[in-house]
């Protein structure tokens, strides 16, 4: 017989094989081609239902072929039925119109701040509309009255910030309503029920440690995949590639599964009396963490693996990933284009394709001693050796899934961490105690003084894991980050915040954050949009001692190197700029008191000025009076920062006689008083102004008569509100202005 035929037969026989024994992942490939055709990925999806009906088909599995056709058809008509859908109510809203809606709440709200929000279904409809109101939220199921101005989703206003349209969209919403809200019903009792239990156990785990302390935040950001609300703390995690034991996915319900397998060892119950309870308990834990999709995909992956052993066969990863995948196919197509689910399913079939090679890498670990007979090992030895055996398995394990998850972290977040090999074996090795004692906790909460000192030994545990993560961090060459989107090699950002201010110089590789936004505009759009540029800066400014600007300070200087600060004032009201310098002297980082024509080298042909030094110690003044203007000399340009300076500070400037020149001036608005008068544009000579714009409060907005004087004079005007972030960067012979929302381009030459 030829080779050819021979080769030809053996290909065949290992499709039909894997066909066999893995059917259900072959039909999801199917399922998730017929969605990316039904989404507009034609190229891709055709591509890959092609390849995949060839290989089928060439084998002869014709039952299987025919029912992965029928699925893919069932899948991409849903799909493009919903994306239809969607697409013509945002299309009908034009760019927004005034509503009134009955609305019920599909989803735990999230506060932020004064606000909340939440996704809600349009009663009678199956459109969906993320609501966004103030005061106390309604629980999930709750039906309201909702009235104001619909309008589809909103582009990002600045570099690195987050886009929520496809979010958005992924998750079916077609408009976003910031409105008035009133309940119409609360949600049903078994809801409610729910709810209280939740939180009873969300309670349990933590009864007993300050609310508010980072070892709390931690056993519930494990426990229950909480966020945290603290970048500072979620920092050392990411950095060491850790970030995913605060996401509760297949690790953790695969600990609950171990868990209670070594509880029913214990009692002595046999293998397969202990299957269906095992699978309990599991979807019990999702259902008690918010039946968050990881879980329930995870829990529904251990029940085709465990029901394989119910029905003594052998069980098969990829199949129950097929599973998993068909699950996620057919109930909401849409998940397959989020982040979370490519790294779920892209790290379990990296498990399960990489785990023989990559074993070969850590063999060493478990490789017997080569001249002593197994026989004469001995106990502690036959110890030893097991142990390396399991200590071999998890490092291929955690090698496997950061190979396999290693690009879409590049890609999708701009960081690689090799040191997350081993920082994840490690932490395991905490995160497993640490989930068991949170579970028995729970279930000692009738006996509180036991359930309390259980919580204070997590503590304990929750610290180890957060010193880990640390150490992880600082090991050199453990990470390093993937710029995305960086305007050039030397730029300065001007951030679009509203009514806080802050921007970022970078050049000669070297960064500096002037102001940070308050805390809120700091978390959401400053630290994303560096973090997306991969972005450091070792050098901050304070302007002023007003919240909207110093706010987010504090977290940079955790988040990032920051090795010195330039302040205005010792001492201020603002409780901001107070933890500021706290934190500053706790840190060990030097603030120093900013003086009148000092000079500050910042990197080759950059250097910070300081035109103007406000009364260090009349702390009485409010924030807006306290505004230290400086200047950036960059290269032979001039930038002038006032930030929120009125008249008075304007006036004091221009009779001390100081030079005054700039190129462009970046601005906001006094609370109470004129900014940027006539006579300080002139002595500047300014060409540009870059000016902050809110329209609530009122005193934030740029008056038109101001910005019509202005652009009479020659002096061009970013309006914020229009331009969203202004993004300034050197040309041959000049700068160049450009707005990030319009697009609007300026260009500056001698």
């Amino acid at each position: 017989m030829p080779a050819t035929s021979c080769r030809s037969g053996a290909w065949r026989n290992a499709v039909q094989k894997s066909t066999g024994r893995r059917p259900l992942l072959w039909v999801a490939v199917l399922a998730v081609a017929g969605v990316l055709v039904a989404d507009g990925a034609w190229i891709v999806g055709l591509a890959l239902l092609v390849s995949i009906a060839g290989v089928v088909g060439a084998a002869g599995c014709w039952r299987l072929l025919g029912a992965g056709a029928v699925v893919a058809l069932v899948a991409g008509t849903l799909h493009l039925r919903d994306v239809s859908d969607r697409r013509e109510r945002r299309d009908a809203l034009g760019d927004g119109r005034y509503g009134e809606l009955t609305l019920t709440l599909i989803e735990q709200p999230q506060a932020h701040g004064r606000f909340w929000s939440a996704v809600c279904e349009e009663r009678g409809t199956e459109g969906k509309v993320r609501l966004r109101a103030l005061g106390n939220p309604p629980g999930k199921g709750a039906v309201v009255e909702a009235k104001g101005v619909l309008k589809p989703p909103q582009p990002p206003r600045n570099p690195g910030e987050f886009d929520v349209r496809p979010w958005l969209d992924r998750k079916g919403v077609f408009a976003e309503m910031d409105g008035r809200v009133s309940v119409v019903r609360e949600p049903d009792p078994g809801a409610i029920f729910g709810q209280t239990i939740r939180e009873g156990f969300r309670n349990a785990v933590t009864r007993g440690l300050d609310p508010q302390s980072r070892e709390a935040a931690v056993i519930r950001a494990v426990v229950l995949g909480e966020h945290p609300g603290d970048d500072v703390l979620i920092e050392p995690f990411r950095l060491s590639g850790t970030l995913h034991v605060f996401a509760v996915s297949g690790l953790h319900v695969g600990m609950v599964g171990l868990l209670g397998w070594l509880l029913m060892r214990s009692l002595g119950i046999p293998r397969q009396a202990a299957l269906i309870p095992l699978v309990l308990m599991m979807f019990g834990y999702a259902w008690l963490t918010g039946m968050k999709p990881p879980a329930m995909r995870a829990a529904w992956m251990a029940a085709v693996v465990l029901g394989a052993f119910w029905f003594r066969r052998r069980p098969d990863l990829a199949n129950a990933l097929g599973l998993a995948a068909l699950l996620v196919v057919l109930l909401d197509a849409d998940r397959i284009f989020s982040v979370g689910v490519q790294l779920s399913f892209g790290v379990v079939a990296a498990i399960g394709l990489l785990h023989r090679p990559v074993s070969r890498l850590f063999s060493w670990i478990a490789r017997p001693e080569p001249y002593l007979p197994r026989s004469l090992y001995g106990r502690w030895r036959e110890g030893g050796l097991r142990i390396r055996q399991r200590s071999a398995d998890l490092f291929t394990v955690s090698g496997s899934a950061w190979l396999g998850s290693a690009p879409l972290t590049a890609w999708h977040f701009g960081i690689v961490t090799p040191v997350s090999v081993v920082a994840s074996v490690v932490l395991s090795l905490v995160v497993l105690p640490l989930l068991g004692i949170a579970l028995m906790a729970a279930a000692c909460s009738p006996l509180p003084k036991l359930s309390e000192w259980l919580n204070l030994a997590n503590a304990q545990l929750a610290g180890i894991a957060l010193s880990i993560a640390k150490a992880g961090q600082n090991v050199p060459g453990g990470h390093f980050s993937v710029p995305h989107g960086r305007p050039g090699d030397e730029f300065l950002i001007v951030y679009d915040l509203g009514d806080d201010g802050a921007a970022c110089w970078h050049g000669g590789g070297s960064s500096l954050l002037i102001d940070g936004g308050g805390q809120w505009n700091f978390e959401r759009v400053v630290l994303p949009s560096l973090r997306e540029m991969a972005l450091r800066p070792d050098s901050l400014v304070a302007t002023h001692p007003d919240g909207g600007h110093v706010g987010g300070l504090v977290e940079a200087m955790d988040a990032f190197p920051v090795r010195r600060g330039l302040v205005p004032v010792q001492r201020a009201l603002s409780s901001n700029y107070r933890d500021l310098l706290v934190a500053a002297e706790a840190r060990e980082v030097p603030l120093v008191l900013g003086g009148k024509d000092a000079i500050y080298p910042l990197a080759e042909g950059a250097r910070l000025e300081v035109l103007h030094q406000p009364d260090s110690w009349n702390w009485h003044q409010i924030a807006d009076e306290r505004v230290m203007p400086v200047r950036l000399n960059w290269r032979s340009w001039r930038i002038l920062f006032v930030a929120d300076a009125g008249w008075a500070t304007e006036r004091a400037m221009l009779e001390s006689g100081a030079d005054l020149r700039a190129d462009v001036i970046v601005a906001g608005r006094h609370a109470h008083d004129l900014s940027l008068g006539g006579p300080f544009l002139r002595a500047t000579g300014a060409k540009a102004v870059i000016a902050s714009h809110a329209e609530f409060p009122p005193e934030e907005r740029i008056p038109d008569s101001w910005r019509k004087s202005c652009e009479s004079a020659g002096v061009a005007v970013f309006h914020q509100g229009e331009s969203g972030a202004v993004v300034v960067t050197p040309m041959d012979g000049g700068i160049e202005l450009r707005g990030f929302l319009d697009g609007r381009v300026l260009q500056l030459t001698r």
